[in-house]
């Protein structure tokens, strides 16, 4: 179990993680059971910041730096998927072009336009939540970002024909993974929010089923840039969701 999670720490943070080395596939598909608790640990590390920053910043100018964390913590690893997607989504007329876009590694205009309205999103979204719930919000955002990434992944087939990161997750993930992470993810929200904790899942739940049958027709499926997608976007999504719901 540990050795599951620390696999998933070291392929969704840039914290370092000794032992860790040659992966299989099965281990990495295995290891999604626990990206909810790897949310967690960002959000708790999230929270200690903003802590720290509060008595020093003011309230906005922290809620940035806060957001400005989660990108180097998770070195950029999901904003990556979402500006490749978007990349396809606007320049691909067809699925063999959308996914050859979303392969290349540069980045065109619309996907430096989507990574500047997500991540000024999140923060704007940030900066409205009440400073009660500001430290719910931030364990709740990378929680159910990641937990969406799993759910796609156990759900929806993989949309390329060879080879990639994604394909080993999307594999090697079943109804266990699905099962396992949807249970710590629900005991974390019961935790930090009560009962109303489910409504925020529910949206994700709902919204991430939308964004799979989505891509499932127009590409068959889903790749490792999609669930990075659908993680950046959940993470938003959470924090719209917060202000919605509790403000």
């Amino acid at each position: 179990m540990m050795k599951r999670f620390l696999t998933a720490l070291q392929f969704l943070t840039i914290i370092p993680v000794p032992g860790i080395r040659d992966v299989d596939d099965e281990a990495l598909g295995a290891s999604m059971s626990f990206f909810p608790l790897v949310g967690l640990l960002i959000g708790l590390i999230l929270m200690g910041v903003r802590y720290l920053l509060a008595p020093l910043l003011p309230p906005s100018l922290a809620d940035i730096l806060v957001i400005a964390v989660l990108v180097v913590v998770t070195g950029a690893l999901h904003l990556d998927g979402f500006a490749d997607t978007i990349d396809g989504l606007a320049g691909g007329n067809d699925r063999e072009r959308t996914l050859a876009i979303m392969k290349d590694s540069r980045i065109g205009s619309f996907a430096v336009v989507g990574l500047v309205l997500i991540v000024g999103l999140k923060a704007a979204a940030l900066m409205e939540i009440p400073e009660m719930l500001k430290s719910e919000a931030l364990i709740a955002a990378p929680v159910l970002g990641r937990w969406s990434t799993v759910q796609l992944a156990a759900w929806f087939d993989y949309a390329r024909s060879g080879y990639g990161t994604g394909q080993a997750f999307v594999r090697c993930t079943g109804r266990r993974e699905s099962a396992i992470s949807t249970l710590i993810t629900a005991v974390i929200l019961l935790i930090i929010f009560g009962i109303g904790g489910l409504m925020p899942l529910l949206v994700i739940a709902i919204f991430t089923a939308l964004f799979g049958l989505f891509f499932r027709t127009r590409l068959g499926g889903v790749t490792g840039d999609i669930m990075g997608a659908a993680c950046e976007m959940s993470e938003a999504v959470v924090l719209l969701v917060v202000c919605g719901l509790f403000v």
